[in-house]
């Protein structure tokens, strides 16, 4: 499986941080990752502000409709832009390549905050008039999103997701597909699938066995106890 997408697999969004600051040149490793995101026109019409600050983690944490557990992470990414840049050359659809080009840097950084084992939230709640004041924002610009950076304090369940086939189609929109591998004829890739997908299901079999011998083990152990005999 390739690494990137072990990556993206692995990626949650935490909201509970350990009282630990996230190292330096991690931060940075993010920050860059950011940079090399695709931007319509390469363009790039965002700027980022790093927020290290309590009061102002305090403020960031009110604009987003009080969602508290923000400022309990060691750095918040409030990420804005300029859409006068943008307007100019694409007209009114250049807001929208705006916005694709803010949320593809920022999946950008969440990917290599994961890769980095650093905990990551995107929030997209907030006053934006608040957040904009909190950090200085410019009238010119406004904050399109926060990411919070922190080591997590949880274990995040992996979420539930939709069937592969019931959201990717074949050449035509709603044209499903019920495995890809061997429809493109890719047999390596389903044979691959299949192993693990056993070897899980091998697996978890075992755990159960595994739990139910112990328990007839302390139970044979308890009757034995109870007839006497030295079970050490």
């Amino acid at each position: 499986m390739s690494h990137v997408l072990e990556t993206a697999k692995k990626r949650r969004s935490i909201r509970k941080y350990l009282d630990i600051p996230v190292e330096w040149d991690k931060v940075v490793q993010i920050l860059d990752a950011g940079r090399y995101a695709p931007a319509a026109g390469n363009l790039q019409s965002w700027k980022i502000v790093v927020v290290t600050d309590p009061g102002q983690k305090r403020q960031l944490a009110e604009a987003c409709l009080k969602q508290y557990w923000i400022e309990e992470a060691s750095i918040i990414l409030v990420i804005c832009a300029k859409e006068e840049r943008m307007v100019s050359y694409y007209g009114e659809r250049g807001r929208q390549y705006l916005i694709q080009g803010v949320a593809a840097m920022a999946e950008n950084m969440l990917l290599t905050a994961t890769d980095l084992g650093v905990g990551s939230c995107w929030v997209g709640a907030f006053d934006e008039e608040k957040v904009a004041e909190a950090v200085g924002c410019p009238s010119r610009a406004r904050p399109h999103m926060l990411i919070t950076l922190g080591y997590s304090d949880e274990v995040v369940p992996v979420p539930p997701r939709e069937t592969f086939e019931s959201r990717v189609y074949l050449g035509k929109y709603n044209n499903r597909v019920k495995n890809f591998n061997i429809v493109l004829w890719d047999w390596s890739l389903q044979m691959q699938e299949t192993a693990q997908e056993s070897k899980a299901k091998a697996q978890k079999m075992w755990n159960k066995m595994s739990e139910k011998i112990k328990h007839h083990k302390e139970k044979i152990k308890e009757k034995m106890k109870k007839k006497g005999v030295d079970t050490k």
